[in-house]
């Protein structure tokens, strides 16, 4: 039998993380997601940075959750501060993971154009 699979937003392609945001104040806060009925899946992102680079760079942070109130660092990922450049990968989310979701923030002086989306295992 195949297994079934859901793609999910995070954080919509072409979201602008501004400049400034802390991670206790992050720029961009992604979208929560149930995963209990999941059989984990993949994590993915995507940093571009404009024509003017910014001199610090934007930092994505994965979250879980046990009660989708309370969040927890999962995996936290570095973007660069080279002009127009793209940056982007995947990680596995682990089948205990029970909510999940991002925060962007960190870049300095340009905002950075930030996605990410989980790729959801749904059925075995």
């Amino acid at each position: 039998m195949a297994i079934t699979k859901a793609s999910k937003t995070i954080i919509a392609a072409g979201t602008s993380c501004a400049a400034g945001g802390t991670k206790a104040s992050p720029s961009v806060t992604g979208t929560a997601w149930d995963c209990t009925t999941y059989y984990g899946g993949e994590l993915n992102y995507r940093f571009t940075n404009g024509s003017s680079a910014p001199t610090a760079a934007c930092v994505i942070t994965f979250q879980a959750s046990p009660d989708n109130s309370v969040w927890y660092d999962y995996y936290t990922i570095t973007g660069d501060t080279t002009a127009s450049s793209t940056y982007s990968g995947s990680i596995i989310l682990d089948r205990g993971v029970m909510y999940v979701r991002a925060i962007a923030y960190g870049n300095a002086t340009n905002a950075v154009t930030v996605e990410a989306g989980l790729q959801a295992v749904t059925g075995v």
